[in-house]
């Protein structure tokens, strides 16, 4: 039987990790029990196509544990990345499983390799807890990837090395833990620098592949901020792990990066998903958290979380919300605020080592060498700040050698919606195609990450409603069906026929109702989730269509050559050298229907309509009315195409 593998949605589960969630009925047609070890392979045609790819090497397949799904379509299999990746298939590739009935040899020692740096690869204790690990898992195959979490933090090996007593090879090269295996762990050893022509596409899919942990996903869970990603991982993944790069050129490794932008548009997580990526220390400093009324504490906890970030290095110090940390010295309230500035600022500068002269002279080599040692040696520290009013900082954190780059996570357009989308779907069983999600990523103006995070819940919650009071509305129609074929019975007497004809018609007439996000429930959450970029200045959402206004066909056909048409043709326009109108002025009496045609074209055209009344922005300080204008206009061309209607 041939299996689509799919994203299992229980992946954060220790325990889901390594199982195969199957339909029931499949496991029926393969005979499968619940707790039955198979092994997962790809099907020979993708086999042959990658190995074509990639090379010869190739993983001879994942072990799991066939574990029964309500929610699993037949002919579907969910696994999670760990186990797709050592199966070497991605999600909507066919897999054949097959039970592992043969005795399996007992490994007598294997050895584990760390994928990433682990601090405390060598304690004793992560020693036991990776055996009892194995001895869980039961069965390995070499070159497969083992992840679990431990201190918080997922850890990755791979297994690098099995050793029998006895001469033979297993065929399938499939292996058995039990408590006499020796379980051998080796240290992360960092890959030397290679061409992009020569890197190994093994290594590379390792890389790629999302790491489920309870702190962030990997960079695959992040939709639409694909520059703004790969910026960071410039600026974080080099000093922390190769910061000797920068010493051959005279060079200080970067100490900061600042992401701001408007809240809910993912700054968190991509700091989060950073620090899990790169296996580093993360402490998070909420910046009202740490401030108190007692004098010089607050100074005192940051001293202490860089002191332990440089025990620990490599290290980040993600802080968020900054700006209630480190206002502008000038506009702060009291001293404490100031005296916080000072030594944040003073800590950043001692965050790592100083600069160091390029080599010179005769005797460089050996000064180099020095040069490199001590930077391994120095701690290494990145501080990540995230903010929504950059301006609300002070300077002197935004020069460079402290917060060296400032990303901008704006909000996303229809492009970036759509990826965004992409991602959040994979983890919720939907029928929805690509059409459909271009689509709502095109009507979602406004919509952040968070609040299209919201969308999806929400659609999840109104699935739920609709299944189940389907669900409920069927019980009764059958329960009555029932009770009229059994009056039936009672008076002709003919009852197993009409037994046989209720079982055939309740299999004919029953449909496979799966628990499924459609694009209609997408349409509906969207109708109760309002975008953030449009919260504050969106007073209503127009349901107004051309066919509520009578009459003025000559207005409202140059409304949609002025508006509709440059959205819907655009290419035409730029043909054709035709600039379309910024500004429409619609001048009458009052009472025909002027503002009713502006809210009639936002509805039509799938525009935010943002309605903005004079007396809204007056105001008796100097400046603020300009301020205020400045800020509609703002928040239009964030939440774009938008009509802004005075």
């Amino acid at each position: 039987m041939q299996l689509l593998a799919q994203q299992s949605p229980s992946a954060r589960n220790v325990r889901a990790v390594r199982r195969a969630f199957l339909n029931v009925e499949t496991m029926r047609q393969l005979r499968l029990a619940a707790g039955d070890h198979v092994l997962i392979q790809a099907q020979e045609e993708e086999v042959k196509g990658k190995a074509q790819e990639q090379g010869p090497e190739l993983s001879p397949g994942s072990v799991a544990i066939a574990w029964p799904s309500l929610t699993v379509a037949e002919n579907h299999i969910q696994l999670s990345s760990v186990s797709r990746l050592n199966a070497n298939v991605a999600v909507g590739d066919p897999v054949k499983i097959t039970l592992l009935e043969e005795a399996i040899h007992e490994a007598s020692q294997i050895t584990l390799t760390a994928m990433h740096a682990i601090p405390f690869v060598s304690n004793v204790m992560f020693s036991l807890f990776t055996k009892e690990i194995m001895i869980e898992i039961k069965f390995v195959v070499k070159d497969n990837y083992v992840e679990f979490p431990y201190n918080g933090k997922p850890q990755r090996l791979r297994v690098t090395g099995v050793l029998l007593d006895r001469k033979e090879q297993d065929n399938r090269s499939i292996f058995a833990i039990g408590q006499d295996t020796i379980v051998k762990i080796l240290p992360f050893t960092p890959p030397m620098p290679k061409s992009a022509l020569h890197q190994d596409a093994k290594e590379k899919q390792s890389m790629d592949v999302d790491k489920e942990s309870s702190s962030g996903g990997h960079y695959e869970q992040i939709g639409g901020l694909a520059a703004q990603i790969k910026t960071v991982r410039e600026m974080v993944e080099i000093p922390l792990h190769n910061p000797e790069v920068f010493t051959q050129f005279g060079l200080r490794p970067p100490k900061g990066v600042l992401l701001y932008g408007p809240p809910g548009t993912g700054k968190t997580l991509i700091a989060r998903t950073v620090a899990t990526a790169t296996g580093a220390f993360l402490t998070v400093i909420n910046g009202p958290e740490i401030i108190t009324k007692f004098y010089g504490e607050t100074e005192a906890k940051l001293r202490t979380i860089f002191e332990l970030a440089a025990e620990r290095s490599p290290s980040i110090i993600f802080i968020d919300e900054i700006d209630a940390l480190c206002p502008k010295r000038d506009e702060a309230a009291s001293e404490m605020e100031k005296r916080v500035v000072a030594t944040l600022l003073t800590l950043m500068d001692g965050a790592s080592d100083k600069r160091i002269p390029p080599k010179s002279g005769t005797n460089g080599g050996d000064d180099n060498s020095s040069e490199e040692e001590a930077t391994k040696k120095a701690p290494r520290i990145v501080v990540m700040g995230a903010t929504n009013r950059p301006n609300a900082l002070d300077e002197a954190l935004r020069r460079p050698g402290r917060f060296d780059r400032e990303i901008e996570i704006g909000i996303p357009d229809a492009k970036a919606r759509g990826e965004i989308l992409v991602a959040l779907l994979k983890w919720i069983p939907n029928t929805l195609t690509s059409g459909e999600v271009d689509h709502l990523a095109s009507i979602s103006h406004g919509y952040v990450g968070a609040d299209l995070a919201a969308v999806c819940r929400e659609a999840g919650l109104k699935t739920i409603h609709r299944v189940m009071s389907k669900a409920r509305k069927t019980v009764e129609e059958e329960t009555l069906d029932l009770q009229a074929q059994f009056r039936a019975m009672s008076v002709s007497g003919s009852g197993s026929k009409a037994v046989k004809d209720i079982k055939e018609q309740r299999e004919d007439g029953e449909e496979k109702d799966e628990l499924m996000v459609s694009a209609e429930d997408m349409q509906l959450a969207m109708t109760d989730v309002k975008p953030s970029a449009m919260r504050e200045i969106m007073i209503e959402v127009p349901k107004v269509h051309w066919s509520d206004i009578g009459g003025q066909d000559e207005i409202k056909q140059k409304l949609k050559e002025s508006v509709e048409w440059p959205l819907q043709h655009p290419e035409a326009f730029i043909r054709m050298g035709i600039r379309p109108p910024k500004g429409i002025l619609l001048y009458g009496p009052p009472g025909c229907s002027k503002t009713l045609m502006a809210k009639a074209l936002a509805t039509q055209a799938g525009l935010n309509f943002i309605a903005v009344k004079g007396p809204e922005l007056f105001s008796k300080w100097v400046g603020e009315s300009e301020k205020a204008v400045r800020e509609v206009f703002r928040k239009a061309r964030a939440a774009s195409p938008s009509i802004v209607f005075f």
